[in-house]
């Protein structure tokens, strides 16, 4: 006996191929910042917990200051006697080149030889240098008080973007430590941008 087999006849015609893939993964921020300390200090105060919204620029956590403000006052003193220096070696540089006016006159005269007006000459040539090396002491002392102003500036961390504090993992007194990922302290809280979600997942070839 034969056996019946239905076949399903259809016409030939193109047809996108639409395949499913079963895939396993997370749901992530779009945009998501954790923050650290760019100083090492001891966190004086959090101005935000977890659930705040924030906006850029606005303060969020301040560290111990103390150090750093005594590092500016330290370097704003190295400012200003770099500055004294200057005057000073102006001042000398002046009084040496009127002592070798006075010593040319004398030495074409004939009244000295030419080892006092060498001496002279010699004597301008070393009060130029040292008002070289104190504007160089000025631009140095001027170079470090900018970096010290700049870190005390850091003792503020301040929102990158706008967003919703999402973790707040350092307490007040605790010790943030400057950029050392994985280290206690590192991180001092994670901002995110929660209106925007995506799914990272991991897809086979």
């Amino acid at each position: 006996k034969q056996t019946r087999r239905e076949a399903e006849l259809a016409t030939v015609q193109n047809l996108a191929i639409h395949p499913s893939i079963l895939a396993t993964g997370n749901l992530v921020f779009r945009q998501e910042v954790q923050l650290s300390a760019e100083v090492i200090g001891k966190v004086a105060g959090v101005l935000v917990k977890e659930g705040d919204h924030v906006m850029r620029g606005q303060t969020l956590l301040r560290l111990d200051p103390t150090v750093y403000q005594a590092e500016v006052a330290q370097q704003e003193a190295n400012r200003r006697s770099a500055a004294i220096a200057i005057e000073r070696a102006q001042i000398n540089l002046a009084n040496q080149q009127r002592n070798l006016d006075r010593t040319g006159q004398l030495y074409k005269a004939k009244y000295i030889d030419i080892s006092k007006y060498d001496d002279a000459v010699h004597q301008v040539d070393l009060a130029k240098v040292e008002l070289r090396a104190s504007r160089e002491s000025l631009e140095q002392a001027s170079a470090l008080l900018s970096q010290s102003r700049e870190h005390l500036a850091k003792t503020e961390v301040r929102a990158p973007i706008d967003g919703t504090v999402t973790a707040v993992p350092i307490k007040i007194g605790e010790t943030a430590v400057a950029s050392a990922t994985g280290i206690a302290g590192s991180s001092l809280m994670t901002i995110a941008d929660v209106g925007s979600i995506m799914a990272e997942v991991n897809v086979d070839e």
